[in-house]
């Protein structure tokens, strides 16, 4: 695949690019305005206008097929007015004569970077109807689950200031929290998040609660930017959300999917439909999912009363398994990591619905261990 297409007669520009480790080719009016969609179709144009007064036309026919690609323009000075026509035609960088190869090629990498951009991986935040519904517990373990299905580090961010147990869940004592990276939102790149969490033996990657309240809460803007950092660089997120927090609840626009976790109680079924509703309102009733925690088929509430309650399908139910759950909690063992446990085989099954993860067996063996193939939810 080309990655840039040089229109110009100076092959010295595509040498310089060619140096620099990108494919780059030098191609003719005709064959530029006649470029079709494709996977052979270039990323980035360099337009060398130098000794011309307005860009060449056959740019604007590519642009009409390829609006996404980007655009550099190489110029004998800054002239305001071919400047202006490159900023309306969609040209995001400049290089001015004396041309370096330096020059070009970061021109020419911040336009693929910024026409590019990384996939954003999947981020699942958890909401409890109710204090003691088993929120936590849940998030917890299908963070632990998403790395036993997928082996990618899994991040799991608990929001709980001053009150999160998620590092208990694990066997952790972290050394930083989240408020570290509240402080710090405008540095979080990879190496800060490899620096912040704290890595447990589940394969999850935790950025924990801090053992004190912060005064005054945690500003939108913060999370929401923690939260697209953690889309950004982990294929998987887990969020563990406080529901009393309306600023936190109100930052999960990068979100792929929130969960409701509620249990066959009366109050966790008024405050699930509550909560469910205002997050539906909020981000839409596609990305808003409820789950029944320790489910028992023979209570008084049934699952079809959770639905009608709820207002909407529940089609996640988990059992109930107290004894298996705080063995667990008291190890510092996720239950999922259990393979024989019933309860750990609903976390992964639920794990692997959640993230779109669709096991495919061999032909020739019914292995657990079978081939897992990906698809977007």
């Amino acid at each position: 695949m080309t990655q840039v297409a040089v229109l110009s007669t100076d092959d010295r520009l595509v040498e310089a690019l060619r140096s620099a480790g990108l494919k780059a080719a030098r191609v003719g009016s005709d064959e530029l305005a006649a470029s079709t969609r494709g996977p052979d179709a270039p990323q980035v144009v360099v337009l060398d206008v130098r000794g011309r007064d307005h860009l060449p036309p056959a740019f604007a026919a590519f642009r009409r097929e390829h609006p996404d690609a980007g655009a550099v323009l190489v110029v004998s000075s800054l002239d305001p007015k071919i400047m202006l026509e490159g900023m309306r035609a969609g040209v995001s960088e400049c290089v001015a004569e004396p041309v370096t190869a330096k020059a070009l090629d970061e021109a020419v990498r911040r336009v693929i970077t910024n026409a590019v951009p990384e996939p954003a991986g999947q981020v699942f935040a958890f909401v409890g109807a109710k204090g003691g519904v088993g929120a936590s517990t849940l998030a917890v373990n299908t963070a632990a689950g998403l790395h036993r299905l997928s082996r990618s580090p899994v991040l799991l961010v608990d929001l709980h200031i001053g009150h999160g147990d998620d590092a208990v869940f694990l066997g952790v004592e972290p050394r930083f929290s989240v408020l570290d990276a509240f402080e710090n939102v405008q540095r979080i790149d990879e190496s800060f998040f490899a620096g912040l969490v704290e890595k447990t033996d589940a394969g999850v990657h935790l950025l924990a609660a801090p053992n004190r309240p912060r005064p005054g809460g945690i500003e939108t803007r913060r999370a929401r930017a923690l939260i697209d950092a953690a889309s950004q660089h982990y294929r998987l997120a887990v969020l563990d959300v406080p529901r009393s927090d309306m600023l936190m609840l109100d930052s999960l626009d990068a979100a792929t999917t929130i969960v409701v976790v509620t249990t066959q109680e009366i109050a966790s079924l008024r405050n699930a439909a509550r909560v469910a509703e205002m997050l539906r309102q909020r981000y839409g009733a596609a990305k808003v999912k409820v789950v029944i925690n320790r489910f028992h088929r023979d209570a008084t509430i049934a699952h079809e009363d959770v639905e009608r309650v709820i207002g909407g399908e529940v089609k996640h139910t988990l059992p109930s398994d107290y004894r298996v759950a705080l063995e667990a909690l008291n190890n510092g063992r996720p239950v999922v990591l259990d393979k024989e446990s019933r309860l750990a085989a609903a976390f992964l099954a639920f794990a692997r619905d959640l993230a779109g993860i669709v096991k495919e067996r061999s032909e020739r063996s019914s292995s657990v261990l079978a081939r897992l193939a990906w698809r977007r939810a």
